[in-house]
């Protein structure tokens, strides 16, 4: 299952496309192991997960960097073609997007101005809930394809901010695919 991560937005300055390029693909290994991880754990005896044998992202890993494909280039692949390298009958393809809007601290100091104006008064709560402090929206699908055919999609956006973080949004995203994920 390739996963692509994407890092997009406010990005901090002092971040080499290096630096960048090494934490996408960290993720999207990290991805790799919750995604399985969630199918597994969903996986209800009403399902044909019993039926269905998804390949460790170990040697998905491993047989695409013997192949020399890199994380991106696998997930640009034809998933007909990156099949039959992976030795699969189909492909789970993964993209996750990080747009960053601010920094956690700053994310915690509007939470913290938007506490102290609002807490206590008589106004309406709505208005100081539209006072957003996330620091990024996280957007995921994910695609399982076989023979040029698209069998299953999900598509997820969740906030983080400074009190929860790109871990736990990662969780909860791969959760609900997870308990979706007909095979």
């Amino acid at each position: 299952m390739p996963v692509q991560v994407q890092f997009t937005g406010q990005l901090p300055h002092n971040v080499t496309q290096a630096q960048l390029d090494s934490a996408a693909l960290k993720t999207g290994y990290t991805y790799q192991q919750i995604v399985l991880a969630n199918f597994q754990r969903y996986a209800k005896p009403r399902k044909k997960f019993n039926m269905v044998q998804i390949q460790s992202p170990d040697k998905t890993n491993g047989l695409l960097r013997s192949a020399s494909i890199s994380a991106n280039d696998a997930f640009n692949t034809d998933p007909d073609v990156l099949a039959k390298m992976l030795g699969a009958d189909a492909v789970i393809k993964m993209n996750v997007i990080s747009n960053r809007m601010m920094s956690d601290l700053a994310s915690m100091g509007i939470g913290a101005v938007r506490n102290i104006i609002f807490l206590g008064t008589q106004m309406d709560p709505v208005v100081g809930g539209s006072i957003s402090n996330k620091t990024a929206d996280v957007f995921a699908n994910c695609v399982l394809v076989k023979n040029g055919e698209t069998l299953w999609s999900a598509e997820y956006q969740k906030p983080t901010n400074w009190h929860i973080s790109g871990t736990d949004v990662m969780n909860k995203i791969t959760r609900k695919m997870g308990k979706r994920f007909p095979f």
